[in-house]
């Protein structure tokens, strides 16, 4: 029949159509990827689920605390001295206006708590736009996105019009049309007219609060200081004593180890923490210079002077890096990427429509990000690559499909032939693909739940690129095709037919040695499924950035010249119903029952100092090292007196605690002491710094500071259970005076250190949690006024006689009360009780890991807690999080995919087989990282199921040519080699073409973008040996018997087969393969849907009959 009488195929009619949609959708995804990008937010606080206790208590502490969300800044040179330091103070926090400036009463926005800069969050953007819509307005974007503009008569409105590609479009007619702008907006505010004038002012206030070394230095030490113990009447000898008490105190955290050299600290507004970068961004990628940057250069402070640090710091870095990292290597991925298309594909027309592939894919996995209303983080921008390959690796076996056709049957219908005969495996590989991805979805860790979510609608978004866009390329610019010497039409590439010669050979030495290499792999599969089992996690932020990145010479410099930066926060909590008033005897005498036991202002702050004197002692400079100086509010009030139980320290003790509770209100302004919304609680913040640079593993760090701070609280409760009880046999009468034995060792009556320092011996500090217990006991009991001896089993040489049983003995006449802090045989509890004493067991101070965790807004926490919270323990618990998410993910990933597999292949025990080589990977590369001791980070976790789901993909369609030339009649050997031939040029050129083109990214500063990219190399690589040396291997041997089909197909086959095993020649009955429907039905007159004649398609049988490669 003549061309003419044809009908023509789809694309022929509808290609142009089709290429068009796809054109016109393009753009809506490039601008839903820029959007998206603009939204990147990176917080550690973020990545828990809000259910979770660190995150209750994070939030919980945020919304009574400012300081934890700090920014430290400093340059060199920055002293006392240098005017910088206030101007820039004064310009971060700018004093609000008088009450003349608020002309307009209550409507009118001033710079109090409801100023309008915060509410709309404003801030100006490079361009004004001003008289944009004809009226002399001047325009300000706010939160969300909304843009607002200002009339000069200080009226302030939220313009209308959407900032949107339809809207764009839609004021482009509209002014062709009018001529000019049309302004429209919704009332919002009036203004001061001074704001029009200055519309600077009328931004928002990014920074909250802002102190300097030197300000806290002249409230502590100057005349009318807090640590003046008599502020009237202070001498010169007062001054210079509170002076060197002060800087000692803030040596670390706001100067110095030269006492000099000083620094700001600013905590961020609500409106500051919407976009770090705009608050502290380098102005990268077209943005303008954060703000804190820009008042720092007006201040007379270059940009190579300035040193930032602190979480905010931390994160912008984050978001900054990421972007800069993808910008500089994108490029230079993709160039490499084209180069080895074109060596792999020889074809200019093909390789642009493979990248346009994997490019629109990945930049439409991007734009789902914005358009379903979420926001990317660090983790979520690698998404963009794993798409990008895996719609590489579709379009390359499409196009593949696509020459074996044009080989065979000439350009005319090659198109829809090729999705024919690809539609199957790649809809298969990519829906398994998503369910493997789709499996991150169930990690705790927000950012890879997102990536889980996110990069499965990305791969699901490549099919249609890879059923419409694809083949309507090839229909409208079909490749130039070359002739080989007999005439024929040759569309592989020399280096394709090299690959397939290759693969075929290695594709023998597998068959003819499938046992030798089965057990090799199997081998492997034992030694790193052991490294598994060594995996450590990490997620410390700091480690994400190269040594030269700024943000790491940042830290390095002020830690070298200030202090620590990391922070960690404890807040003890006090229940009103402890918390007691002042220490006059006669108003002990006159309290109610239960106010006696009460804790006095004076004690209150001493459960904060004795904690962070405690965390000192043992972890911070003089000890281990790992934390610089504390701050509390003791760090504000006088030197506190010391313990004592006599008339003349309780008058003492009394009058400080007088003193320090007029002062209440000032210490409520220090952000180291807050009362609980609702409850009246106080809260005793107590804030330590870490070493940024230290390698410190968290975990570690969190328990011994539990196993110290807790001893602490251990002694006041049972303080309070020692009283009650001395006051209940006293039939509430008190117990002042009343005499205690404490048996346990005597720690007042030796001091290693002191010993060890006095004997020029280095001094070791070790975390007793008995010792820590003990001394705090015994201040406590001594404070209550009661009369506290010791029997100290171990004995010591000073008091020699102290544990011997004259001693006892003597106790045992004068005492009645017996506190057993430590276990001896010196002493028998039983025969104490006998003798008619009151034993109080005193042993369980200890903090026990297995013990209840409390959330601060549990209904049930005690009246008295310590709240551990900051970055530290979110980090710790997101670490631990991260193992156990990747675990379970991978799981779940396995379990999803070996279903699919096993609906595929009609066979569970198929299903289960198969999955072996989509695992090798994940246990070859992530075992090795366990036995190298490579640590895993939030960056690299979720190339596990990335890289089952790659392997799944060549998996499949691997594994359907095999089961296409068993249903062919092939034996498992030669539908082994059919298989290769079909599928294992296009798995190599996926794996050259994708691996060697994410490897750029090996090279990157950013560490989550450079291991990323270096696994992705190493475990697609790993994938192409699981698929093409492990999956054969176990097809040609015994578990290969488990995916013949059904006996009643085979013996149908066997009927035709001829002697040899080989397919007969001209068997058109059950052509096309059973696992692969081809959609090309006979239409009238004998002529197929697509225009091919019978003949035709008999061809096509015969060529795939025939085995010539893909």
């Amino acid at each position: 029949m003549s061309m003419q009488e044809r009908r023509p195929t789809f694309f022929a009619r509808y290609s142009l159509l089709v290429l068009m949609a796809v054109f016109f959708l393009v753009p809506f995804a490039l601008r839903g990827a820029r959007l998206s990008l603009e939204r990147m937010k990176n917080d550690v606080k973020d990545w828990l689920p809000s259910d979770f206790s660190e995150t209750k208590d994070l939030d919980w502490f945020r919304g009574h605390f400012l300081g934890e969300q700090f920014v430290l800044v400093s340059w060199e040179g920055c002293t006392a001295e240098d005017q910088r330091l206030q101007l820039l103070a004064k310009k971060l926090v700018p004093s609000a206006p008088t009450d003349g400036e608020k002309r307009f009463g209550a409507n009118v926005a001033g710079h109090g708590d409801d100023f309008v800069g915060d509410r709309y969050g404003l801030y100006l953007t490079d361009n004004l736009y001003e008289n944009w819509g004809g009226q002399d307005e001047k325009w300000f974007k706010g939160t969300g996105e909304k843009w607002y503009y200002l009339l000069p008569d200080g009226e302030l409105r939220v313009w209308d019009g959407g900032s949107t590609m339809l809207g764009a479009m839609y004021r482009s007619g509209e002014r062709l049309l009018t001529r000019k702008n049309k302004l429209s907006g919704e009332y919002a505010a009036t203004v001061d007219t001074d704001y029009y004038k200055r519309p600077a002012t009328l931004q928002a206030h990014l920074f909250k609060s802002v102190v300097t070394g030197p300000q806290v230095l002249a409230q502590l030490a100057e005349p009318g200081g807090s640590l003046l113990r008599d502020p009237e009447n202070a001498d010169l000898d007062d001054l210079t004593e509170a002076n060197q008490i002060a800087h000692e105190r803030l040596k670390g955290v706001l100067f110095g180890p030269d006492g000099k050299q000083t620094c700001l600290i600013a905590t961020l507004s609500d409106a500051g923490k919407v976009d770090l970068r705009r608050t502290l961004g380098r102005g990268f990628m077209g943005r303008p210079l954060g703000r804190m940057r820009q008042l720092a250069i007006e201040a007379g402070i270059t940009e190579d002077e300035l040193r930032l640090g602190g979480p905010p710091v931390d994160n912008v870095a984050i978001d900054e890096e990421g972007e800069i990292t993808l910008a500089r290597l994108v490029s230079f991925a993709v160039l490499v990427g084209v180069g080895l298309s074109y060596l792999c594909l020889r074809s200019v027309k093909l390789t642009i429509m493979v990248f346009f592939v994997g490019g629109v894919s990945a930049i439409t996995s991007m734009s789902l990000v914005y358009w379903l209303g979420s926001a990317p983080d660090a983790v979520l921008m690698s998404m963009p690559a794993v798409v990008y390959v895996l719609g590489l690796a579709g379009a390359i076996h499409i196009i593949n499909y696509y020459k074996d056709a044009v080989e065979e049957d000439g350009i005319e219908g090659a198109p829809e032939l090729a999705v024919a005969h690809g539609w199957y495996p790649c809809l298969i590989a990519a829906l398994t693909t998503a369910v493997g991805l789709g499996s991150l979805a169930t990690s705790n860790i927000a950012p890879i739940k997102k990536f889980g979510i996110f990069s499965a609608l990305g791969v699901l978004a490549t099919l249609a690129l890879l059923f419409t866009y694809l083949p309507a390329a090839l229909q409208q610019w079909p490749p130039k095709l070359k002739k080989s010497r007999d005439g024929s039409v040759q569309a592989k590439s020399p280096l394709s037919i090299w690959m397939e010669n290759f693969s075929l050979r290695v594709a023998d030495f597998i068959i003819n040695r499938s046992t030798l290499v089965a057990s090799a792999c199997f081998l492997c599969f034992l030694v790193f499924g052991y490294g598994l089992t060594h995996i450590k996690t990490s997620v410390q932020l700091l480690k994400m950035f190269d040594a030269n990145s700024e943000i790491i010479q940042d830290y390095a410099w002020l830690e070298e010249h200030i202090g620590k930066l990391v922070p960690m926060e404890l807040v003890i909590r006090v229940e009103p119903q402890l918390m007691g008033t002042t220490g006059d005897e006669e108003e002990v005498v006159e309290a109610t029952a239960d106010d006696k036991f009460k804790y006095t202002f004076l004690e209150r702050m001493e459960m904060a100092q004795r904690v962070q004197v405690a965390v000192e002692e043992v972890l911070g400079p003089q000890g281990r090292d790992l934390v610089g100086n504390g701050m509390s509010v003791a760090t504000f009030a006088p030197v506190l007196p010391e313990t004592g139980g006599t008339t003349r320290d309780f008058a003492i003790r009394g009058a400080y605690n007088r003193r320090l509770e007029a002062h209440r209100e000032d210490f409520l302004k220090t952000d180291y002491l807050r009362e609980e919304d609702g409850s009246g609680a106080e809260l005793w913040r107590v804030s330590l710094r870490l070493g940024a640079l230290q390698n410190i593993e968290y975990g570690r760090f969190v328990t011994d500071l539990r196993e110290i701070a807790e001893p602490v609280i251990a002694a006041y409760r049972k303080r309070d259970e020692i009283l009650r009880t001395i006051d209940k046999a006293n039939d509430g009468k008190g117990f002042v005076t009343e005499r205690v034995t404490i048996l346990g060792p005597n720690y007042m009556a030796y001091d290693e250190q002191a010993a060890a320092k006095e004997a020029g011996e280095k001094i070791e500090y070790k975390l007793d949690p008995q010792k820590i217990f003990a001394l705090t006991l015994r201040d406590l009991l001594v404070n209550a006024r009661l009369s506290v001896n010791y029997f100290d089993p171990i004995g010591n040489t000073a008091h020699p006689e102290g544990n011997s049983q004259a001693r006892l003995d003597a106790l045992m006449k004068r005492d009645q009360y017996f506190v057993v802090v430590a276990d001896s045989p010196k002493y028998d509890v039983a025969a104490i009780e006998a003798a008619g004493k009151t034993v109080i067991p005193a042993t369980d101070y200890q903090y026990s890991p297995s013990a209840p965790q409390y959330a601060v807004t549990d209904a049930d926490i005690p009246e008295l807690t310590v709240v551990y919270t900051g970055v530290v323990p979110v980090v710790y618990k997101a670490a631990r999080t991260l193992l156990s998410s990747l675990v379970e993910s991978t799981l779940w990933a396995f379990g999803l995919i070996a279903l699919v597999m096993a609906w595929v292949l009609k066979s569970v025990r198929a299903g289960i087989v198969s999955m072996l080589p989509n695992v090798f990977p994940v246990v070859l590369i992530f075992g090795f990282m366990g036995l190298a001791g490579i640590e895993v980070d939030i960056g690299t976790m979720m190339t596990a199921s990335v890289a089952m789901g790659v392997a799944v993909d060549d998996t499949i369609h691997f594994l359907t040519w095999f089961r296409w030339g068993l249903d062919k009649g092939l034996n498992r050997r030669e539908a082994i080699r059919e298989a290769y031939r079909r599928c294992a040029v296009a798995m190599m050129q996926t794996t050259i073409i994708g691996g060697l083109g994410l490897a750029v990214f090996a090279v990157s500063s950013f560490t989550p973008t450079q291991r990323f990219g270096y696994l992705m190399v190493s475990l697609l690589a790993a994938a192409l040996l699981g698929d093409l040396v492990f999956l054969p291997a176990l097809l040609a041997g015994p578990l290969g018997s488990m995916f013949r089909p059904d006996k009643k197909s085979h013996m149908g086959h066997e009927e035709h087969a001829s002697g040899d095993g080989t397919p007969p020649e001209g068997d058109d009955d059950g052509d096309e393969p059973s696992v692969i429907p081809v959609a090309i039905h006979r239409g009238e007159n004998g002529h197929s849907e697509n225009g091919h004649s019978g003949e035709g398609k008999q061809r096509t049988d015969s060529h795939y009959r025939s085995g010539h490669s893909g």
